[in-house]
Formats: structure tokens, C-alpha cells, sequence
């Protein structure tokens, strides 16, 4: 050590000892435009907690939260939230003056994306604010950020990358670089990974280094190589020029794979950057979140990647926390910034959570409000335990309520299984964010039109977001394997007016693309379910919100039923309750319940046969009271019991 000075480590050999720095760096790690406002980075917490284990001064700044203040929050929300915004990148455009001094193609731009006018009309500005944000504003703004006095003294600069914060970085780190040459510019993130990463800095001599792949050791041991003086080039997961100024492909970056290394993200300075600027100004009304890692990678894309699925663009393999250790970071956060919300980053739960973390937070005296992405395929008991564990929100990648269609995105579901979570989901007040998605090669327009059939039976359980054509992404199956036959594959065009730069390979830097499917339905059949669809969301946004429910008593089961606006009620007794209720918790086939139905009659007693059981399970189908599929039923009504979880909010309030 330099001096003789020792300075602390993690401690696991995770980090290997070339991490270590000769002397301390002072490190700003930025988070851009249109990162979100109501939550810390999660990658400049980390890094920075990292970085600063070993001896490194660290800071994580928001200039984001900056222009938030300066826009306004609702503005800024608009932007960032845009739901085309993958296909116009509105926000990457928007800051294209600032990044690369081009003006005059506004007009263009506004005629080739006509859906930009329902954004400005979102925001409550026009065309004529949009073009001096544009060419005047945003890039006064990036002026007077870089021209702060906060970035003198620093060694290196840091600029997280995804989604739509890239050209905002750019402009920034290209002001920061010319007015200060020493300073060591890196760039990282999902932005940067394979031949992205390497492509920018072909073309944008500002920037010194990016990361391809994981950061939590490749950033240490840049920072130690940029300490002792040496270059960075050759470093795995480093991405930089030779000494004739070539770039080279970087050799992978080293992964995480014991989880328990990582420390907590330190996300002080968002929460005294949001003090400084005034909450309301910067996030509005809108609830301040944290965000947690407990796991990374896919345990189901590790079996069966998803066909669409464009990310762990560097491997599936999935790693997750420890119970314990997770536990105890999500309570050291929440202690640390007294804040209970709180939204998992995870592609997906580690299932050993459900009798172990999930366990832990039930029994915990805290009013957490939890998101996490989770599989499908739950079961009522286990939708319950997260209920009562305080989750309240959950992403399961339903995308589709066509057995045909996810199996050819390889999804491991069907359609019952979707709708039994929406079924158990609602019971124990779990909100689902889900979407239908169209254009998979080898559906039919049956698989749209049967979607739009069974809407009607639905109406009492949580619609879709809308439905949309799935975007082809890069690193996705669709995009990777030729045999799926996508065709006339390019960027979209989008990408041309982000990112007007002469030389830059639009094929390297896009994660978007625009493409041609073989045998896909026809825009009419999508049409037939999308407005099937808002109708939905019209019932469920009413104040006479449609049920389906059941009491249950003795011997009997009275059904409450006001969908399509229609009060009905009919009692179901003796083996018929039983069966209506068999079928609830799962899907089950006739012969199966028959099988149950005898068990419990015990005695002598002589139950229904196989074909009474059958005939009852094709009325409740013919009255819309259950599915089949296959030969297995799933009822759709809930019980009016009150669910027990946090926030539960039962399924009566309506009925009978």
C-alpha cells in the first residue's frame, strides 16, 4: 500500500486482490435524464458501496432529479413514462442538440412519429415548447451542470446507462471531458453490453472506458488500474483503445456469483439531493420507493429462455441472496431512509423466498409495500404468503391468455394457470402488472379472437395494461436464432434521429428493432381483442366494478355473479358445492374430482358417478362460471371469505 496506508476490503474472495488500490480515487457516479425520480439508482448505489469498501471516495449524483426540478415533475414523469417510448425514443431526441449540435430535423421527426403529439398533449406544452426544450433549453442545461464546481477534483466519472438516459450522458460527459482532459470517463450498464458498448467508443473519442457486463468487480479494478497510472485496456469487462488508438472486444466480465459479497447500495445522496430540491418538486405525489437486488439472472431462462426475452444479455445463470442476508439488507435499508416501499429489480423470485423471506416479513412488525417479478404459476397459498408478507404488487409475464401463443414464447405457463394468479391475485389485493402481447411467429387469429371471447368471463378479475406487438430485442431468442425466421431485421428508425452521428453503426448500438414475422395473426384479429380489452378496463375502473363470488355454507354454495352488467345468483348443493369449489384452487379434471368427491363421501354413501361430474363441470362452462382446457376445469368465481393478507381486500364489497 501507498504510504504504508491499509484500506478496508469487502473481505470475500469475490473481489480479487488486483481491485485493490495503490492510492484512494475520487469517483462521481452519475444517473441521468429520464432515469426515474421517486427511486435511488440502484447501480450507483451499489458501485458506490463498493467502490467506497475499498477506500475510494464515491458519490452518486442525480442530475436527473436536477431537471426534474427544472421541468417540472409532471413533465418528467410524462417523458419517462411515455408507453411507445422504446419505439420513438422521445427522451434520447430530445437531448440530441445538446449531445451532438443537430437542429432542423424537428419537422422530420414530429411527421415520421405522430404519436409524440399525444406526449406533448400529456404535458400540457406543444410542438413550439418541444423545439426550444430541445434546441435551447436542454442544452443550456447540460452547460451549467457541467460547468459546476462539484466536478473539480474528481479522477473518474462514472455514467450509468439504460434505457433512455444515453444521450444524455453523452452530452454531458462530452462537455465535462473538453473542459476538463484529465478526467477519466466511463460508461456502463445495459446500454453497453456486447457490441454496444464497444461501438461508442469507436465514436465518441470523449469517453475512456465502458464496461461490458457486470460492474462490481470490473469498476474496482479499473479504478485500482487508473490509480497506479496503468491503462485499463485488457481488463476483463473493459472496453478500451490500444496505443494506436484501436478498440478491441474485451474479454467477459467477472460475474457475481456469491450474491452475500455485494453490500447494501448507499443511496444517501438521493435522499439528500431530493431534501435539497424539495420533494414536490422533483417526484410530485408520486410515492418515494427504494429498489433492492436479492437476485440476478433467470431460473426459468436458465431452462427455457423466453423467446422475446432480451435480458441477462451475458447469461442466464441465476444467483440470488441468501434469505438471511436478504432480510437483513432490505430491514437496513428501510431502518436507514425510513421508507417502506419497496421494489425488487430481481428478474424473477427466488422460490425458496416463498418459505423463508416471505415467512420472515409476515411475521415482522413493519408495513413494507413490496414489488417483485414473479412466475405464473403460483399458488393460491403462496399468492396469500405474499399478500401477508406485505407484497402488494407483482410483474408475472402473463403476456398472453392463449395457451397456443405461450408456448411458442416458451413461458412454462397456460391459460389457466394466468388465470388463476389473476383469480388469487385480486382475492388477497395483489395488484398484477401484466400486458397481452401479439406478433409471435406460428399464432393464429383464432389465438386472438378466443382471447377476446373470454374477456367477458373476466371482467370481475385485474385487466392488462393494453395489448401491444412484442418488440424485438437484441439478445432475445427472436433476434439470436435465425430459425425463427424473423426477417428484414433493422433498428428502428428512431435510432437515426437519436443518434445522428456520421460513422455510428446504428446495427451495433440498437437494442430495438424493427423486423418482419412469418405467420403471424392478422391485425384485425389483434384489433377484435384490443378493443375487447378497453372494455374491460372500463368495467374494472367503474364504480360498479363486475364480481363473480360465492358464499359458502353447509351443504351448499350461493353464486353472485354481475358481470356484463347482469345481477344473477344461483345456489349449486350437495356434491355440486364441492366440485364448483375443488376446482378453485387449481385446474382439475373430472375424473379427478370424482376421485375427491368419493373420498369424502366415506361410508357407505354413494357419491356422484364420472359422468354426473362431467355433465355438471360442461354446465358451469356453458354458464361461464368455470374454464376447461384440456380436460381440466378452473372455476372463476372467488369466495366472499376476506382474504387475510396486508391490504387484502376481499371480493364482496359488490355482491349480493
Amino acid at each position: 500500500m501507498a504510504g504504508g496506508r491499509e484500506l478496508p476490503l469487502i473481505g470475500r474472495p469475490v473481489f480479487p486482490g488486483d481491485c485493490v488500490p495503490s492510492r484512494p480515487l475520487r469517483i462521481a457516479l452519475v444517473n441521468m435524464p429520464w432515469a426515474r425520480t421517486d427511486t435511488p439508482s440502484i447501480q450507483c448505489g451499489l458501485l458506490q458501496s463498493v467502490l467506497a469498501s475499498f477506500g475510494h471516495e464515491a458519490r452518486s449524483l442525480y442530475p436527473n432529479l436536477d431537471l426534474a426540478a427544472v421541468l417540472g415533475p409532471k413533465f418528467y414523469e410524462v417523458i419517462t413514462e411515455a408507453p411507445s417510448e422504446r419505439v420513438h425514443l422521445f427522451g434520447e431526441w430530445l437531448f440530441g442538440t445538446a449531445a451532438f449540435g443537430v437542429t432542423g430535423d424537428e419537422e422530420e421527426y414530429r411527421s415520421r412519429f405522430p404519436e409524440i403529439a399525444e406526449v406533448c398533449a400529456a404535458t400540457g406544452t406543444d410542438w413550439e415548447f418541444v423545439t426550444e426544450l430541445r434546441r435551447v433549453r436542454l442544452p443550456a442545461w447540460i452547460d451549467e451542470i457541467a460547468s459546476r464546481d462539484l466536478w473539480d477534483g474528481f479522477d473518474m466519472v462514472g455514467f450509468t446507462s439504460t434505457f433512455m438516459q444515453n444521450v444524455a450522458a453523452l452530452a454531458l460527459a462530452r462537455r465535462l471531458k473538453e473542459a476538463r482532459p484529465g478526467l477519466v470517463v466511463v460508461f456502463g450498464g445495459a446500454n453497453y453490453d456486447g457490441d454496444m458498448g464497444p461501438e461508442y467508443l469507436r465514436n465518441f473519442p470523449f469517453i475512456d472506458y465502458v464496461v461490458v457486463g457486470e460492474g462490481d468487480v470490473t469498476l474496482p479494478r479499473l479504478a485500482a488500474a487508473v490509480a497506479r497510472g496503468e491503462p485499463g485496456t485488457g481488463l476483463p469487462g473493459v472496453g478500451g483503445r490500444d496505443g494506436n488508438g484501436r478498440v478491441g472486444v474485451p474479454a467477459p466480465a467477472t460475474r457475481i456469483t456469491g450474491m452475500d459479497a455485494l453490500p447494501v447500495p448507499a443511496y444517501d445522496d438521493y435522499f439528500s439531493a431530493v431534501e435539497s430540491l424539495g420533494h414536490g418538486n422533483v417526484i410530485g405525489t408520486n410515492t418515494q420507493r427504494l429498489l433492492v437486488e436479492f437476485s440476478r439472472g433467470c431460473w426459468w431462462g436458465e431452462k427455457h429462455h423466453c423467446t422475446f426475452c432480451g435480458l441477462n444479455a451475458l447469461g442466464m445463470q441465476y444467483r440470488a441472496k441468501s434469505p438471511r442476508r436478504a432480510l437483513a439488507d432490505l430491514e437496513e435499508l428501510m431502518r436507514r431512509h425510513r421508507v417502506v416501499a419497496v421494489d425488487a429489480v430481481d428478474n424473477i423470485l427466488d422460490m425458496a423466498y416463498l418459505g423463508t423471506l416471505c415467512a420472515d416479513l409476515r411475521a415482522a412488525p413493519w408495513d413494507t409495500a413490496l414489488f417483485f417479478e414473479v412466475k405464473a404459476n403460483l399458488t393460491r397459498e403462496q399468492v396469500r404468503l405474499l399478500a401477508e408478507a406485505g407484497v402488494w404488487k407483482i410483474q408475472p409475464g402473463l403476456e398472453s391468455l392463449s395457451s397456443h401463443v405461450l408456448g411458442l414464447m416458451r413461458k412454462g405457463s397456460s391459460r389457466l394457470l394466468n388465470v388463476r394468479l389473476l383469480k388469487w391475485a385480486h382475492h388477497y389485493g395483489v395488484r398484477v402488472d401484466w400486458n397481452l402481447l401479439t406478433g409471435f411467429p406460428g399464432e393464429t387469429d383464432e389465438d386472438y379472437t378466443g382471447q377476446a371471447d373470454l374477456v367477458p368471463l373476466l371482467t370481475h378479475l385485474e385487466p392488462p395494461a393494453g395489448v401491444g406487438r412484442i418488440w424485438l430485442e437484441r439478445f432475445s431468442p427472436y433476434f439470436t436464432d435465425p430459425s425463427f425466421g424473423m426477417s428484414e431485421v433493422t433498428p428502428k428508425q428512431a435510432y437515426r434521429f437519436a443518434y445522428p452521428v456520421p460513422g455510428l453503426d446504428h446495427e451495433r448500438i440498437a437494442y430495438f428493432f424493427d423486423y418482419r414475422a412469418r405467420e403471424v395473426s392478422s391485425p384485425e384479429a389483434v384489433a377484435v381483442l384490443a378493443k375487447a380489452v378497453e372494455g374491460w378496463q372500463r368495467s374494472w375502473e367503474s364504480a360498479d366494478r363486475a364480481v363473480l363470488a360465492y358464499r359458502r355454507g353447509p351443504g351448499w354454495l350461493t353464486l353472485f355473479d354481475t358481470r356484463g352488467g347482469r345481477r344473477r345468483k344461483a345456489t349449486l348443493e350437495g356434491w355440486r358445492a364441492d366440485a364448483y369449489e375443488g376446482c378453485g384452487e387449481a385446474p382439475r379434471s373430472a375424473a379427478r374430482l370424482h376421485r375427491e368427491l368419493a373420498a369424502s363421501a366415506g361410508g357407505g354413501e354413494s357419491g356422484p358417478s364420472l359422468e354426473e361430474v362431467e355433465e355438471f363441470l360442461r354446465f358451469t362452462v356453458r354458464h361461464g362460471i368455470c374454464l376447461e382446457e384440456d380436460g381440466k376445469y378452473l372455476s372463476l368465481a372467488l369466495p366472499l371469505r376476506t382474504g387475510v393478507g396486508r391490504g387484502t381486500q376481499g371480493t364482496g364489497r359488490d355482491a349480493g
